[in-house]
């Protein structure tokens, strides 16, 4: 195959593997050129005069990704994925690869004779033009499954994102919010001054999770209605709360929550919430 087939076969693969596991692996420049370079890696085989497709194209050779761990997970897996994607890709053509080379000089194919590649092809070209719009389709739905990780990390975790969303007609930014709430379906909720903000998934354009955290086990507290308007308490995420000896169900804010009960000033209020 031609390097640059490699190159699109690479970055196919990796969007493959990010979609069927919900994470992100392309998410900056670095991860890019790790997946360009390791893509060909193994043709370096041609500038250090080994023979072709022996030692540089086996099984043993993806070791070599290792060190990346060094410096990042993610960059030693999409290296790992780039360089087995180019084993992928040779043993679609006439020459195969010995992947278990010196051991076994048995040559491996991925597809019967009659389908096997010629190296400069317009079959190749055609499959090149393939990768490339797949790997574009597979981008522009990698959103989504971002939204769907983001709900289901939210169910035990607090979530810090980048958020763009679409709300009365109009495009909301935020650099960074702490996901604090969600319905575990299709809703979450983040805290915008001292109010949550709830919106849906249909509602979100474009999400980048930064961080996530755990929220630990609800805890329960005593307190006077007029003190939820403090400062220990209106950024927190009430739950459920007990006046008069009646419990409730609520999902809000410490500050809402006083709001909602500011008739009640001097009472006594049980509540159950998540520190944030």
């Amino acid at each position: 195959m031609k390097w640059i087939t490699h190159i699109a076969l690479a970055f196919f693969t990796v969007k493959v593997v990010e979609i069927a596991l919900m994470i992100d692996l392309l998410d900056d420049y670095l991860a890019y050129a790790v997946v360009s370079a390791f893509a060909v890696l193994p043709d370096i085989d041609f500038l250090i005069g080994i023979r072709h497709r022996t030692w540089t194209h086996t099984i043993w050779f993806t070791a070599l990704t290792l060190f990346l761990i060094l410096f990042d997970w993610k960059l030693a897996l999409i290296g790992w994925i780039a360089i087995f994607s180019h084993l992928i890709g040779d043993m679609m053509t006439h020459s195969g690869v010995k992947l278990l080379y010196p051991y076994r000089e048995t040559v491996f194919y991925l597809v019967p004779p009659s389908w096997r590649l010629k190296t400069g092809s317009n079959a190749e070209f055609m499959i090149l033009g393939v990768l490339i719009i797949g790997s574009m389709f597979m981008s522009s739905i990698s959103v989504v499954s971002n939204v769907d990780k983001l709900v289901l990390l939210s169910k035990e975790n607090i979530v810090e994102a980048s958020l763009s969303i679409f709300e009365n007609g109009a495009r909301y930014d935020y650099d960074s919010v702490e996901i604090v709430w969600t319905d575990g379906k299709s809703k979450i909720g983040f805290i915008d001054g001292n109010k949550l903000v709830r919106v849906g998934k249909d509602q979100i354009l474009n999400v980048e999770i930064v961080s996530t955290h755990e929220k630990g086990s609800v805890k329960h507290a005593k307190t006077k209605v007029k003190r939820l308007r403090s400062s220990i308490w209106k950024h927190r995420i009430i739950v459920a709360y007990s006046i008069d000896n009646w419990k409730e169900e609520f999902t809000g804010t410490g500050y809402e929550l006083y709001h909602k009960l500011e008739n009640d000033l001097d009472k006594n209020v049980e509540v159950w919430y998540y520190e944030t």
